[in-house]
């Protein structure tokens, strides 16, 4: 047998195997990247959803039913007292977000129903404003005037594997009135 005949030898197809081996664990690691960020993409996209739902039904409640709602139900449980009653209606600190609206047909309350969804929380902070032009008892110096600013916040917190994310929506809301002469 001559040295031209004799093949590949043990080390060389071991080495071809380690060199095959870090390319398909290469390859994997980035298929494994894709779903992972195609997974984190959808729940994002479903935190943005429930943020916006959210701050509309804290919207909606500020226009309907003036009478059992109105400017003074927007608030967290326990703000907005009136005439010794507080009549904030919207939780405070994380909770687990539950897919529908309660009895009251209103997002964030403590009536809502349905199987929370999973590694999914929110957060409602809605915080009295001063408004210097007609100050009320939050202002540097305080007034008598009816608060009539809030800064609404809504957090939404979602896991992409074991790596918590938010979405965050913030506004101001306003409880004046147009009116026409």
């Amino acid at each position: 047998m001559s040295k031209n005949e004799q093949g590949f030898s043990y080390i060389d197809v071991m080495i071809a195997i380690v060199i095959l081996m870090v390319g398909i664990l290469a390859l994997m690691a980035g298929i494994a990247g894709g779903v992972i960020q195609s997974r984190g993409q959808q729940q994002q996209m479903i935190a943005k959803q429930v943020a916006a739902t959210t701050m509309e039904s804290i919207m909606s409640v500020k226009e309907t039913d003036p009478e059992r709602l109105g400017w003074d139900a927007v608030g967290n449980i326990g703000s907005n007292v009136v005439d010794g009653t507080p009549r904030g209606i919207f939780i405070s600190g994380m909770q687990n977000v539950s897919p529908n609206a309660g009895a009251d047909q209103i997002v964030g309350t403590a009536d809502d129903t349905g199987t929370p969804m999973m590694s999914m929380q929110r957060q409602i902070l809605i915080v009295d404003q001063c408004d210097p032009e007609r100050p009320s008892y939050n202002c540097p110096i305080p007034g008598t005037s009816k608060v009539r600013v809030r800064s609404v916040q809504v957090i939404v917190r979602y896991f992409v594997g074991a790596l918590a994310r938010e979405e965050r929506l913030t506004t101001v809301l306003t409880d004046y009135a147009v009116v026409v002469n």
